[in-house]
């Protein structure tokens, strides 16, 4: 009778390593059986950059420095929006000449990072009170910062002849943050369409690996000649619509050998994608990187199937697979708490423009602030971009904001990290949203403004007044709230216990003298037992 056993109990072992070995495949029911990690949750904020090539010439016209190498190839009348490529053609004629004489390509032994300084990086980030890093692998243009072997177009070869992305990895995690890249390749053929279009330097087939190849559907000839109604037609759909102009095989395959590259040579912990992937046709290709960079994760051992411990970066709402990945909004979000964890990335620079531009104003810190806690408040992660120079140190005014978050996170970090959602994201006037120029809300909160978040424990509620209030705040959301429960309320950096009482209207509690951090700021509401609501 003790062999049978003896069998069984073996039988059992291999059932329950082979559980443990399972991997992801690539279809979604599978990648479907993954779960945020804690430490992105916990995360709340992370800075990244947009730093490459562009940076050189670093020249907004009517749209985005990072786009330069689209617009500067761009003739009148061949782009959207009230031929807002002009401006940047017309600049590149001026100071660098016609594209055919320079290219893209010839701003490349420009960029040189010469003060760069990985170490002084990962400090900021710690001073800004940022808990992950996500440094910029490749832009649109597809000029690699990385070492990569599948290129020569790299930052190893070329221009700063460093390991770009290497150094950030090594040294933010040396400071004890977590590492990501971001990857934006798979529009670039689409990305560079104007160069082909009009035939300038994209025609060479040397440069086909930093331009790509896209598929033309169209007669470049009648893309060329002057307005008329087929080719307005055309130019309101090619940037789109697949049937017009899409990427090639040997594009599609390119972008998957490279971006598995990166993520296998540098393990990074999240993994962000722009929106050049969205299509169907890209699909099979998506679901194919899904798999293997949690794959990946779990041979590197940060976690197992189902909970690989890393984050990969989607747009759009038919790109994944729902709770298979981490939503990301570009200077969005949520309305509300929503059921996944998800992410807004954002830029210091307040309109269309990412890249580094000398002069361009920045946002308040105190807008940060404020967008920070209404992310937080409804279970988002914040991932905020800055802009080096092209030589690698940033612009004063934004190490100035990262002082100043970093001094408001050391307060008030409290009410943000490691923190969870309460029963309502909060409280908010009523009133339409301020919208800036380019559409995007301003996060300007008032004092009419609450946003909540508790602790794990679910023992001490925050309630973050965006503005300050004055002697008093009525919190209208907390009137059904247990008095008796409550073991004290305070704010946040000042150790004088407030009083407080419960009035028809709501929780009334009576405010110290205003804080020097002067932002937002977290009421901390401290119970004897775990709430109930």
């Amino acid at each position: 009778m003790k062999f049978p056993k003896l069998i069984l109990m073996l039988c059992f072992i291999v059932f329950q390593y082979t559980e443990s070995q399972e991997t992801y495949k690539a279809d979604w029911e599978s990648i479907k059986n993954y779960e945020v990690p804690e430490w992105y949750e916990d995360a709340k904020i992370g800075f990244w950059v947009h730093w490459g090539v562009y940076s050189v010439p670093a020249y907004k016209g009517d749209h985005a420095a990072e786009w330069y190498g689209r617009w500067m190839y761009c003739q009148k009348g061949q782009s959207s929006r009230n031929n807002q490529a002009l401006a940047t053609h017309l600049h590149h004629n001026k100071v660098y000449g016609p594209p055919e004489k320079f290219g893209y390509k010839d701003f490349i032994p420009m960029f040189k990072a010469e003060n760069f300084n990985a170490d002084e990086w990962a400090d900021l980030c710690v001073k800004g009170g940022a808990k992950f890093f996500t440094m910029m692998g490749a832009h649109h243009d597809a000029f690699c910062l990385w070492d990569t072997k599948l290129s020569k177009w790299n930052s190893v070869n070329m221009g700063p002849k460093r390991d770009l992305v290497g150094e950030v990895a090594k040294a933010v995690r040396k400071k004890g943050l977590k590492f990501g890249v971001s990857n934006h390749t798979a529009w670039n053929p689409i990305f560079f369409q104007w160069n082909h279009i009009n035939r300038y330097d994209a025609v060479n087939k040397d440069y086909q690996d930093l331009y790509g190849n896209p598929v033309i559907q169209k007669c470049a000839d009648t893309l060329r000649i002057g307005e008329n109604e087929a080719r307005n037609s055309w130019l309101k759909k090619s940037r789109w619509d697949e049937s017009y102009i899409k990427p090639s095989e040997r594009d599609m395959n390119r972008w998957l050998s490279r971006t598995k590259e990166l993520a296998d040579m540098y393990k990074p912990d999240l993994y962000y994608f722009d929106w050049g992937f969205n299509s169907k046709l890209w699909e099979s290709r998506r679901k194919e990187f899904g798999a293997f960079y949690y794959n990946n994760a779990i041979e590197a051992g940060k976690g197992g199937y189902g909970k690989p411990e890393v984050v990969l970066n989607y747009k759009g709402t038919n790109t994944w697979i729902e709770g298979g990945a981490v939503r990301d909004y570009e200077r969005g979000g949520d309305d509300d708490i929503a059921k996944y964890v998800w992410q807004t990335d954002d830029c210091v620079y307040a309109d269309h423009n990412w890249g580094y531009v000398e002069g361009t104003p920045i946002k308040p810190t105190n807008n940060i602030v404020d967008q920070l806690m209404d992310i937080v408040s409804k279970r988002g992660v914040l991932m905020l971009s800055f802009a080096p120079k092209p030589d690698g140190t940033f612009p004063e005014e934004q190490k100035t904001m990262m002082y100043e978050l970093g001094e408001w996170l050391s307060i008030c970090g409290e009410a943000v990290y490691k923190t969870r959602p309460y029963k309502i994201f909060g409280e908010k006037p009523n009133k339409v949203s301020n919208r800036n120029e380019t559409g995007y809300v301003e996060h300007v909160g008032s004092r009419e403004d609450i946003r909540f978040t508790r602790n794990k424990k679910n023992n001490i509620l925050f309630a973050t007044v965006l503005d300050w209030p004055g002697e008093k705040v009525l919190i209208k959301s907390l009137k059904d709230l247990d008095m008796k429960n409550i073991k004290k309320i305070t704010l946040l950096g000042v150790a004088k216990r407030l009083k407080h009482k419960m009035t028809n209207e709501g929780l009334e509690i009576k405010m110290p003298e205003k804080p020097n951090y002067g932002m937002a700021f977290p009421i901390k509401i401290e119970f004897k037992d775990t709430m109930t609501y």
